[in-house]
């Protein structure tokens, strides 16, 4: 018996004889509700080219982490069915490690990172190809967002280098901080009572001819060296006081727009971490960010998409969003795997884009990369996508932009959004208008 991390009463899990080979420990720690929020996804980190990476150097690095914190979410395994966190013994964790970290063999950082996008979900948090040259690790959202994972992907690659332990802050439980939260910010003022609970209301799926439709998601990439330089020339000419993450979602819209994919134009859905409206004593690594369904009336003009940005990221609306998903998941009976998709959608589907900004990634500059900044991958894709989906993710790694989209082939061209990918990277300002001298438009 171990006393439950949440400060509760202890738990404990029997095993089934159908496990009884895998773990011979019953600790247990329960997921809290926000891990269960996000149980059904899952996404990918990939980065390369490195040099010195193994196999053995990843697995050993797990093996010290459990050695030093056997409770550790990124050792333990993710009992789906019963929404815990199961803690293995030594021995049972050396044999789940084998299942965790294997060898790519001659896939490319590309090819591995498409392998574990369509693999299925599994009771590994961790699921890591080692390639010749590279690191791929798909995370359950139920280990964390963008910043609990960075650190973890950091730390596991410079162990293995180092052929050391990995040593990754202890799992900070956070039940009950969101309701704290949302009484102090919304539901212990009145004045904030319209405002926090008038909730984003997206629009209803397209109606119309429909046509047979199987789920084909995948992903493209790309990066340069010199877009931020020209997207902060065009904020200093065009777009003064707005972001530069603005101005790339802009683009980005205004590509797909220009290459015939008709995105919606009057909004979209953009993650937000929500952190901010803790207290500053209330540290997090789990999953904290929530996505929602904003209007700024024009997906391609950075400035309004940059008002409706500051204006939700300035009041706490996202914890009514956050409450209201908890309650749902409370509720329902999910075994922690997403829906079944359709059988088919609509014949012309109008894109709906999801927005995601992960911030800036310097703290990888100290891997053991083989290439100069601007010839570095640094990936980042989600292995769940609506029918009608892109969901655009961007990062800034040593001053080089990565760029990200994800998507169904079944729905949309691969090489259009590769297009649209490099169109954005090559030429911001002339997406949005601009010409030099001249002002921006829309």
């Amino acid at each position: 018996m171990a006393r439950d991390r949440a400060g509760g009463r202890s738990c404990a899990v029997g095993i089934s004889p159908g496990e009884a080979d895998l773990s011979s420990t019953n600790v247990s720690t329960r997921l809290t509700v926000r891990e269960r929020v996000w149980l059904p996804y899952e996404y990918i980190r990939t980065v390369g080219p490195l040099a010195g990476i193994t196999v053995d150097g990843v697995r050993g690095a797990l093996i010290g982490l459990h050695r030093n914190d056997p409770t550790h979410r990124a050792v333990s395994r993710l009992d789906r069915a019963r929404a815990t966190w199961r803690h293995l013994d030594a021995a049972a964790f050396a044999r789940f490690v084998e299942g965790s970290v294997t060898d790519a063999g001659d896939l490319d950082m590309f090819e591995a990172s498409l392998r574990l996008q369509s693999e299925a979900r599994t009771d590994h948090p961790l699921r890591i190809m080692v390639g010749t040259d590279f690191v791929a690790i798909k995370f359950t959202h139920s280990y964390g967002d963008a910043g609990p994972v960075l650190v973890l992907l950091h730390e596991l690659i410079k162990a293995a280098e180092e052929g050391r332990a990995a040593s990754v802050r202890p799992y900070e439980p956070h039940r009950g901080a969101l309701l704290r939260a949302w009484w102090e910010k919304i539901g212990s003022k009145r004045a904030n009572w319209k405002q926090g609970l008038s909730l984003p209301r997206p629009p209803r799926a397209g109606s119309g001819t429909t046509r047979p439709w199987k789920p084909d998601i995948t992903w493209r990439t790309d990066r340069s060296a010199d877009a931020m330089r020209k997207i902060r020339e065009f904020r200093k000419v065009h777009a003064r006081g707005v972001s530069t993450t603005a101005i790339v979602f802009a683009a980005f819209t205004a590509a797909l727009r220009d290459l015939g994919v008709d995105p919606n134009l009057g909004g979209g859905i953009f993650l937000a971490d929500a952190r901010r409206f803790l207290p500053n004593d209330v540290k997090i690594d789990s999953d904290f960010c929530m996505g929602m369904w904003l209007s700024p009336g024009d997906t391609t003009d950075p400035a309004a998409i940059d008002r409706v940005l500051k204006a939700e990221t300035g009041f706490p609306r996202i914890l009514t969003v956050m409450m209201i998903e908890e309650i749902k998941t409370l509720l329902s009976r999910s075994k922690g795997v997403p829906p079944a998709y359709p059988g088919e959608i609509v014949a012309a589907p109008q894109a709906r884009i999801t927005y995601s900004h992960q911030g800036r990634h310097d703290m990888l500059k100290d891997l053991p990369w083989a290439v100069e900044p601007a010839e570095r991958r640094n990936i980042s894709v989600s292995t769940l996508c609506e029918p009608d989906g892109i969901a655009l993710g961007t990062a800034e790694m040593n001053g080089v932009l990565h760029l990200d989209a994800v998507f169904h082939a079944s729905t949309f061209d691969p090489e259009v959004m590769a297009k649209a990918l490099h169109m954005v990277l090559s030429d911001p300002a002339g997406l949005l208008g601009a010409t030099p001298g001249g002002a921006a438009q829309g």
